[in-house]
């Protein structure tokens, strides 16, 4: 399961990639002028929302844009980043640039009241340009299922929907509720989530996937590695003896068989030996948003129902 090591910069540009649902590989040439990941999120002013909150909003990331549909104030968003896909309103918005890369211009262009992007390594350098040029810019959280909570709620006030965002955490996390509660019925099983392969990378500790795997009755068998990306020697992922493997670093349903030809060898694995490889890149798990419940309904199939069948030649 060696590999040739892609460097901690470009390792960092494709989870950020992978995280935002979206779909494409920045080059590494330019994966390698990213900051590191320890990198000083930026910080948010002291802001308050304009009465009956922004008309104009524009939406640097996924779970933000779903979020504002998701509280009835879709037709506040003027702008979304080229990645917001979902509800299907919000593709026919303009587009102002990726997660990472944001396009000040368009972005200008566009006279929103507020801009609400979440922390990147990439996207520091425009948040400061458009801040230095009078935009008003809110940073969220994304990283745990807290933050997910206080996004809603920040996003709440700034759409002047408040009580609807605290309602709406309260049905999500309800149905979460209800997943822990089912998936308690049966016996935790080791899973890891894979989004890399060149170096080995998998969800570590310290990320909504971990909350969510937990929650969805499994064991982040990663959560031990330390970090929350970290990258996994053959030997460590041997030892971890998952009995689930989710594998999301090809991008699709439609790269199963591709998935599972790279895990054929290494049939010594719980998870190969029992077909229990999928091959699954979720927007729904990959987004800390509204759909953080369908989320943990889609691991827990996984996890406890859905299974592959076992590569060619496993015993």
């Amino acid at each position: 399961m060696s590999r040739r090591s892609r460097g901690p910069a470009a390792l960092l540009i494709l989870v950020a990639c992978f995280v935002s649902g979206s779909g494409a590989w920045p080059s590494l040439t330019r994966a390698a002028t990213v900051a590191a990941e320890d990198a000083e999120a930026p910080r948010n002013p002291r802001q308050t929302p304009p009465s009956g909150g922004a008309r104009r909003v524009v939406s640097l990331v996924p779970s933000v844009t779903e979020t504002v549909f998701a509280l009835g104030e879709g037709a506040r968003l003027v702008g979304v980043s080229t990645f917001c896909d979902w509800p299907p309103e919000a593709r026919s918005l303009p587009r102002i640039g990726s997660y990472l890369e944001p396009a000040i211009e368009p972005i200008i262009a566009l006279r929103p009241d507020v801009v609400i992007g979440v922390p990147t390594p990439g996207n520091q350098a425009a948040i400061a340009r458009l801040r230095a040029l009078g935009l008003t810019v809110v940073i969220v959280g994304e990283t745990t299922l807290d933050d997910a909570w206080a996004s809603m709620r920040t996003i709440g006030d700034w759409v002047d929907r408040g009580p609807q965002a605290d309602a709406l955490v309260a049905r999500v996390q309800d149905e979460l509720a209800q997943v822990r509660r089912r998936a308690a019925a049966a016996p935790p099983l080791r899973v890891l989530f894979v989004v890399g392969h060149d170096p080995l990378v998998a969800a570590g500790s310290g990320l909504f996937i971990d909350e969510l795997i937990t929650i969805a009755g499994g064991m982040n068998v990663a959560a031990k590695s330390g970090g929350k990306w970290p990258r996994l020697s053959l030997e460590a992922v041997v030892e971890a003896a998952p009995e689930v493997i989710i594998d999301g670093a090809m991008g699709s349903e439609e790269s199963s068989a591709a998935v599972e030809s790279y895990w054929q060898p290494y049939r010594s694995l719980p998870a190969v030996r029992a077909g229990r490889v999928i091959a699954r890149r979720s927007d729904e798990i990959l987004r800390p948003g509204p759909r953080l419940g369908a989320a943990a309904r889609e691991l827990e199939e996984m996890i406890h129902r859905q299974g592959s069948s076992p590569p060619s030649g496993a015993s």
